[in-house]
């Protein structure tokens, strides 16, 4: 399991929501979209009783999008997946600007083992086709990298797309096996091992250099992305 993860549910799964205050409008809306089988999302595990899993789930209610978390018993999840590919995004009927270049993007990635997901409103608008992308939406990609000498490569491939198309993409990077990172972040400060970067991992966020990220294999960090 984790972050970002498809959490499929059972249908007697309980929910118990985070937000006391959230309108009746709001839970009907996602029993509603957990009937549909929409999936939540997994969300940083932290703060939890054994056997708790915390979720979260997007939803539009009246014209405003609502991002409701909740924990649920690890019983009551029935399947938990990685989130939607950008392959998957790209095959769906929307109408997503410079699906050429996102396709040719989907394709270099997949040439190097790199496994690449969406979360966020687009995979929502894909998994439930309400209009939950925006003018000013980012695409939320996720990336696995099969190892950490693609790594270079693949911010080199990220800033070209990011030059071409019109959808900022924002989103994380999996460079070592407990945490995530931003990868607009990480292209700032690249190849600079000394650096502190933000990390997500699924039970806590922490600061660390690119050396620790690397493990001491600086010959990856030390790659120009330029």
């Amino acid at each position: 399991m984790d972050r970002h993860d498809f959490a499929y549910l059972r249908d007697s799964a309980t929910l118990q929501f985070l937000d006391v205050s959230l309108p009746e409008t709001v839970k009907l809306k996602v029993s509603q979209l957990l009937s549909q089988h929409v999936p939540m999302t997994v969300c940083r595990q932290e703060g939890l009783d054994a056997g708790q899993v915390k979720l979260a789930i997007n939803c539009l209610v009246e014209g405003y999008k609502y991002r409701v978390a909740c924990w649920v018993a690890e019983y009551d999840i029935e399947q938990i997946t990685r989130p939607l590919s950008l392959r998957a995004l790209l095959k769906a009927d929307l109408q997503i600007f410079q699906r050429e270049i996102l396709s040719d993007f989907a394709d270099k990635l997949e040439q190097r083992g790199c496994e690449v997901y969406v979360y966020g409103s687009y995979a929502y608008q894909a998994l439930t086709r309400e209009a939950y992308v925006r003018p000013v939406s980012d695409l939320d990609v996720l990336f696995y990298p099969q190892h950490q000498n693609d790594v270079p490569e693949i911010l080199q491939l990220i800033q070209q797309v990011q030059a071409q198309s019109s959808v900022q993409l924002d989103g994380e990077i999996k460079i070592h096996p407990d945490w995530h990172v931003s990868f607009n972040e990480l292209i700032t400060v690249f190849p600079a091992v000394k650096q502190q970067v933000i990390v997500k991992g699924i039970q806590r966020v922490d600061m660390l250099r690119l050396e620790q990220l690397f493990e001491g294999n600086f010959e990856y960090a030390h790659a120009s992305i330029s």
